[in-house]
């Protein structure tokens, strides 16, 4: 009887649990032209994963760029730089300065700081439980920002500039009987789980406070109606705006 339920638990976690190993990973620069540069390949690079590009100066190392895996090819990683606005402060200058080779770029940034969106508390405690590993940022936290920015529903800047705000790496997304674990910044899916489906629908997500609402005349203001659509439609909008045109 015991090894029988033994193995149930098991083939449920093999279903259900989620394990994300995309942990710091640091390498160099070993070629740059203009805004891509190529790392050594490795197990611990995945496609789609962003990071940050260090440069040492004369007596401190500062972060001036950050980097997108684009390309996996003949033992080399591709990324393409972007703009770092994480952490901003206006006090500090922006350093004048583009990657090159031999600075040192950072993988999976802040990965281990993630936020949760789920139609209830019950699949928010599912995700929460399964990843051990993360730290968690509470939906309070990012609900009381979007009624002190006054939306209705969050946008892609939304989450942008909250994570940028409060040194989030990933979103998990919990949708129809899957989650899928989202760059912050990039919006690309890392890794998707299958999970149990959610027996209650709360809009615009799962948090306990209310009083969400927008500017009287923000004619282009987003509310959630169908949770599971708009958050699918938030993930895959590339795509999305494609096909209609």
């Amino acid at each position: 009887m015991f090894r029988i339920l033994a193995f149930s638990i098991f083939i449920v976690s093999a279903l259900f649990g989620g394990n994300f190993d995309l942990k710091t990973y640091k390498s160099q620069l070993l070629k740059v032209e203009d805004i891509y540069a190529y790392i050594k390949d490795d197990e611990a690079i995945k496609i789609g994963s962003s990071g940050v590009v260090s440069h040492q100066f004369k007596s401190s190392t500062s972060i001036i760029a950050r980097a997108v895996v684009i390309e996996k090819k003949d033992g080399l990683a591709k990324l393409e730089f972007r703009v770092f606005d994480m952490l901003e402060q206006n006090a500090l200058p922006v350093p004048g300065i583009i990657p090159e080779k031999g600075d040192e770029v950072t993988l999976n940034f802040l990965y281990n700081r993630a936020l949760i969106i789920a139609p209830d508390k019950q699949s928010y405690d599912y995700i929460s439980a399964q990843f051990p590993e993360l730290y968690f940022v509470h939906p309070d936290i990012f609900g009381a920002y979007l009624i002190q920015n006054f939306e209705l529903g969050p946008k892609r800047s939304s989450f942008r500039g909250f994570c940028s705000k409060n040194a989030v790496g990933i979103i998990i997304f919990t949708l129809d009987e899957k989650a899928q674990i989202v760059d912050c910044q990039d919006f690309n899916v890392l890794q998707e789980v299958s999970i149990p489906k959610a027996s209650e629908l709360q809009t615009p997500f799962y948090s306990r406070i209310s009083g969400y609402k927008t500017h009287i005349f923000d004619f282009e203001a987003q509310e959630v109606k169908d949770y599971y659509k708009y958050y699918d439609v938030l993930i895959n909008l590339p795509k999305v705006l494609k096909d209609e045109k």
